[in-house]
């Protein structure tokens, strides 16, 4: 099981904000800590979310920051300046956001001829579609694009049943709470992605995924749910 924690949106625009919460994900039992990087004008169309755009000398500094701490660095571009950017500084995947899997097959194909593992989010699409086939450098997570994920959303109920078997390697969740992403970890998911966040009430319009992150508590109850079922030889 490998547990990714996004850090964007929370973070705030602030670099130092960025490295505390990185270092209480590394405490907490995460896998990976990851960001995003953009340009907001071309993404969102506006100047609303420029204050979260990092440069490439701060991009650095968290990677460098992460490798120091040992808890792996990772990040999803959503322009090939940015996945040059991420090649330069060899990070082990690449991730795909379900918006550009879905608006920009361009850029996935670009990502994809770096020849590096590639996780893509299928958020946009419907369940069972697989745009880009299959290949060993690819793994297709279950995504549902709400920020929150209502536990009632008909895509919550329509979870697999099985992730392997239906061609899904992980999960990335935006519901409240844990008890969608310890399911998937039940049925087989193999990397759980869920934003973390220092305080859920920080929720406002461009930064909408406070409310359905992993606090630091609720990291670690997850993370050691998950121990329990591995002892007990459920997953």
């Amino acid at each position: 099981m490998e547990v990714v924690v996004d850090l964007f949106n929370q973070h705030s625009g602030d670099l130092e904000d960025l490295k505390r919460l990185s270092m209480s994900a590394w405490m907490n039992g995460a896998d990976v800590v990851k960001i995003q990087l953009f340009k907001s004008e071309v993404v969102w169309g506006d100047d609303s979310r420029r204050y979260m755009e990092m440069t490439f000398d701060q991009v650095k500094e968290l990677k460098d920051f992460c490798d120091n701490l040992g808890i792996k660095f990772a990040a999803t571009p959503f322009d090939k300046e940015k996945v040059d950017w991420l090649e330069e500084l060899n990070v082990d995947f690449h991730k795909v956001a379900s918006v550009s899997a879905f608006k920009h097959p361009d850029l996935v194909e670009y990502i994809l001829s770096k020849n590096k593992r590639t996780i893509i989010s299928l958020g946009k699409f419907d369940k069972g579609e697989f745009p880009y086939g299959f290949d060993s450098n690819i793994e297709y997570m279950y995504c549902i694009s709400k920020y929150p994920t209502l536990l009632s959303d008909e895509k919550v109920r329509d979870l697999p049943e099985s992730f392997s078997k239906q061609g899904y390697f992980g999960y990335s969740d935006h519901t409240l709470g844990n008890a969608i992403p310890v399911l998937a970890c039940l049925r087989g998911a193999k990397i759980i992605e869920k934003h973390y966040t220092f305080n859920r009430n920080a929720q406002k319009n461009c930064e909408l995924a406070h409310l359905c992150s992993f606090t630091p508590e609720k990291l670690r109850s997850f993370v050691n749910t998950i121990k329990d079922y591995k002892i007990a030889g459920v997953v």
